[in-house]
């Protein structure tokens, strides 16, 4: 049984969902010009002050919301075993994460079409959620026995991570499964590309 705190972050999710979806539509349909605060409040139901509450800006409400959050990642690198490799211990998060990432792979189809449209808004969007999740990932892997260093952490999560997002993207796209997809992308670092 849910919270009421739980119930009330679950509507804010929903909530915050349908705005992103409303915005998405205009800025299909209409183009993004056309996706105004006005436009997309008053597509959602909502007043101009109540998608404040939201999101910061038009921008934001165009970019889809995270798959996974940074602590998710941490949390999953750090439940793997002290002594493991830390390249299986990173694949092993990256297959987790493809997993919990299949349910709202329908919901990202829109978002990549108006990324292919509109790519200044995918260079926005990447480099904040990006950079989320690889500083909170440094620390982390820099900890991991057997990584010789800085730039050895850092080429491993980038590596693992842009695999991990090169699959769900091939996966929207193709329609091939995500986790074949990732096995794929592993294979393919682990041989050095």
């Amino acid at each position: 049984m849910e919270s009421p705190q739980q119930r009330r972050d679950r509507r804010r999710a929903e909530k915050q969902q349908a705005i992103r979806r409303a915005a998405v539509r205009i800025a299909l349909d209409q183009g993004v010009e056309a996706a105004t605060v006005e436009a997309i409040s008053a597509a959602a139901d909502i007043s101009p002050r109540t998608f404040f509450n939201y999101f910061a800006s038009k921008e934001e409400a165009l970019t889809p919301e995270p798959p996974w959050r940074p602590e998710e990642f941490v949390g999953l690198l750090t439940g793997r075993p002290g002594d493991e490799p830390v390249f299986e211990s990173l694949k092993a998060v990256a297959r987790e994460l493809v997993v919990r990432i299949r349910p709202a792979m329908e919901d990202l189809e829109p978002f990549m079409e108006l990324r292919r449209r509109h790519p200044e808004l995918a260079a926005k969007a990447r480099a904040v959620d990006e950079t989320k999740v690889l500083e909170s990932l440094l620390g982390a892997v820099r900890s991991r026995p057997g990584v010789s260093g800085p730039m050895h952490a850092r080429l491993l999560v980038i590596a693992t991570f842009g695999a991990t997002i090169s699959a769900v993207q091939e996966s929207v796209l193709s329609g091939e499964p995500a986790e074949e997809l990732l096995e794929e992308a592993l294979t393919l670092l682990e041989r050095g590309l």
